[in-house]
């Protein structure tokens, strides 16, 4: 799952693919391609390590003692592995058995050159949470052996290489071996940044102030600031920012730290945090509000998002004196910019105007704009953008310009406006790729942001908004050749015949034998959009003669609102059956057959390989998930995964409940079935999506499993959802998989 709202809204708070497009033409169908030459056969040859060993089977019988048989809003639910939820001695020994018995079993698989080869892949750069405070562009950058991403800071006018960056601003390993950075938020002149740092991946984070002037911390720390925004007022002398309760403070939750109500709070810089204001707060546990200061310290815009469908939007007008201004706004001050709303809705003031991103009557996104005075008068507000059929996904707002990030035929493009809403042009970007982490100060001429694409590493650009020159200030170091690799394209028609994109690599000389090895990656969910970028262990894969492919399924953002709502709630089918498609595709286009396909996802993409396993487990050879949701009527138990009843929703509605437990993987295993090779991973400081729901259906996987494959189940240990993951962390976890992957496809 995603922090919050998955995207970057417009005022830059956080709230929670290839340069070559190949022979397939966009827009053509499987019928385009070779027809159906393998039906479904039987999966890959018998593993010697399928069978449960002894201890385990009796750990197994142990946890299922457990059984739990109970109603949930009117289903009869059968529970047979209940106990591996709870934090015990007998599941940590579960837990600690049936992860060693996965490595030694893949030990014998693994290969000590692709391991080397791996991590030089691995080793190529990583850059993201680019941030512009004045002429400063910050940014996190993990390459070559660091371990964890560092904050590092360059001039816009002063591109810099490996040799010229010098040392990093911050380095989260000054704050233990685990430890990494969570979030870089600058203040507007680019004196001081403030950044959270976690622990073991977790995310629970410690916020913190650096002076880049001086060149020191700050004794400034604020503790509780998982997935925090913050908005700097103009003068650098304090900003608003989102914690959770602390020890004392209304709602706080000491069995539950940092997973509900999260609230906005006001630091004076030097002050002592403990006598921060609160100044304003959501009226539900689940709401996620940020504060945005316009560039003269007079406006404030409070949003609250209730889900990742909906918020709601208030202005303050602090005043024209400077002087009588006061930091948290009393109830009457607020004036309502829009409530109530099933529709998402971001904003600031820039320049004296209200800007607004929405989608409200605009699937694909438009913006508006208002004179603060009049910011609730729905008639008073001007289209400055309309809706076209290109969806926006973010934008980024100055006194000089507006920069829409949009998606375009499944690329991005970056769309230059001026301050009244003048199409200026689009930037001539290096290839058909991915814009991610747009970024520019409030009072800004220049943009900064990160491109990439499956071909094109990772690149630092800044845009001069006023010349519209590119120019790049830092790209990672490599030594990629991908002139023998092919990008195609496809589209393949799901169960209704809505058109499903698949885009893969593969290698120049490739030969449809039917027997090319296929590893396909699929998310669906929570309005993500899968673009262009680049996949560094992938390579590997397409390297050894496989397709790397990934499928853009509805659920996601790529395209507009409307395809992300085709795929949530009672929808959520129209995912797996999409994804169900492009598995089915790549045996009957020519490519490959079941005994050859592996599927992966993590997260939400985790419950989407749950689904496949127990809906079609002889349309694939092998499964790898990490991290994901199998239990589909208990999710909202674990915090904080009531944020995501408005995704998936609520089983203790009836109607919820019917569709949810119609597709949850957990009750969806039969006995006597056939399974394909299965590896769950999962890890014990994931604080998004709990544990317990990989243990369970491990469980019950190897329970029901009659076939002459394996099921295994690992948890990793001092990581977290996946942020904040380590090189070494990193390099060991794809070495399994790949091991596990040449073994279930015979490579």
């Amino acid at each position: 799952m995603r922090p919050s709202m998955r995207m970057r809204f417009a005022c830059g708070w956080t709230l929670c693919l290839l340069s070559v497009w190949g022979c397939a033409r966009p827009g053509a169908t499987a019928g385009t391609l070779a027809q159906a030459t393998h039906p479904e056969t039987p999966m890959a040859t018998s593993d010697p390590h399928a069978a449960l060993p002894p201890a385990l089977a009796q750990l197994n019988a142990e946890r299922r003692r457990g059984a739990v048989h109970e109603r949930v809003s009117g289903i009869e639910i059968d529970d047979p592995y209940r106990a591996l939820e709870s934090d015990t001695p007998e599941t940590r020994r579960w837990i600690d058995a049936q992860t060693a018995r996965t490595e030694q079993a893949l030990a014998t698989a693994r290969d000590p050159a692709a391991e080397e080869r791996l991590r030089k892949l691995l080793s190529i750069g990583t850059i993201g949470d680019v941030a512009v405070g004045g002429s400063r562009v910050f940014f996190t950058l993990r390459e070559g052996e660091r371990e964890r991403p560092a904050l590092y800071v360059v001039d816009q006018s002063k591109p810099a290489t490996a040799a010229t960056l010098g040392a990093p601003l911050v380095d989260p390993g000054s704050y233990g071996e685990h430890a990494s950075l969570d979030f870089v938020d600058p203040s507007n002149d680019g004196r001081y940044v403030a950044f959270g740092i976690s622990e073991n991946g977790d995310e629970r984070s410690v916020l913190r102030v650096y002076d880049v002037q001086e060149k020191q911390l700050l004794r400034d720390t604020i503790a509780h600031a998982k997935w925090a925004s913050l908005s700097w007022l103009h003068d650098a002398s304090g900003f608003y920012y989102t914690r959770y309760p602390s020890v004392g403070e209304p709602n706080y939750d000491a069995a539950n730290e940092d997973s509900y109500y999260q609230r906005v709070f006001f630091h004076r810089l030097g002050g002592d945090p403990k006598r921060d204001e609160l100044v304003f707060t959501g009226q539900e546990p689940t709401d996620f509000p940020a504060a945005s200061v316009d560039e003269t310290d007079r406006y404030v815009v409070f949003s609250n998002f209730r889900t990742w469908t909906a918020s709601d939007m208030w202005l303050w007008d602090r005043g024209a004196k400077a002087s009588t201004r006061h930091v948290a706004p009393n109830p009457t001050d607020l004036a309502a910019v829009i409530t109530g709303a099933d529709k998402l809705t971001s904003g600031c003031v820039r320049g004296g105007q209200l800007y607004l991103l929405t989608n409200l009557d605009a699937p694909h996104k438009r913006v508006l704009r208002v004179d603060p005075a009049h910011a609730g008068d729905r008639s008073a507000w001007q289209t400055m953008v309309p809706e076209t059929q290109v969806s926006i996904e973010d934008a980024a707002f100055s006194t000089h310009a507006l920069a829409l990030q949009a998606i375009d035929d499944l690329h991005s493009e970056l769309m230059l406006f001026s301050p009244n809403g003048k199409a200026v042009g689009n930037a001539t970007l290096p290839t058909r790729g991915s814009v991610d982490a747009l970024s520019v100060a409030p009072d800004g001429k220049k943009l900064a942001f990160v491109f990439s694409s499956f071909f094109y590493p990772p690149t630092l650009f800044s845009y001069d908004v006023e010349t519209r020159a590119l120019t790049q200030l830092y790209q990672v170091q490599n030594d990629l050749d991908t002139s023998s690799f092919v990008l195609e394209r496809a589209q393949v028609p799901s169960a209704d015949g809505t058109q499903v994109n698949v885009y893969y690599v593969h290698k120049q000389d490739l030969v449809r034998d039917g027997k090319t090895p296929v590893l396909l990656e699929g998310y669906g969910g929570f309005d993500v959009s899968l673009l262009p970028e680049l996949h560094r262990s992938a390579l590997y894969f397409v390297e050894r003669g496989g397709i790397y492919a990934v499928a853009n399924l509805r659920g996601g953002g790529e395209f507009g609102e409307a395809f992300h709502r085709a795929g949530m709630l009672e929808n959520k089918p129209h995912v797996f059956e999409d994804f169900e498609a492009v598995i089915r595709w790549f045996s009957t286009s020519g490519y490959s057959n079941p005994s050859r396909i592996a599927i992966t996802g993590g997260s939400n993409g985790g419950l989407l390989m749950g689904a496949m396993i127990t809906r079609v487990p002889k349309t694939f050879a092998a499964a790898v998930s990490y991290v994901g949701l199998y239990d589909m009527l208990r999710y909202p138990l674990f915090p904080p995964a009531a944020l995501w009843t408005t995704e998936y929703g609520d089983p203790k509605d009836p109607t919820a409940a019917k569709y949810l437990h119609a597709y949850s993987p957990y009750h969806r295993v039969l006995d006597g079935t056939a399974y394909p090779s299965v590896l769950l991973e999962t890890a014990d400081h994931d604080t998004r999506v709990f544990y317990g729901h990989s243990t369970k259906f491990a469980a019950r996987l190897q329970d029901a499993n009659r076939g002459p494959h394996p099921i295994y189940f690992y948890m990793e240990h001092a990581m977290g959802h996946g942020h904040g993951t380590g090189l070494s962390d990193l390099v060991r976890r794809e070495s399994r998989k790949y091991a596990f992957l040449s073994s279930a496809l015979g490579m």
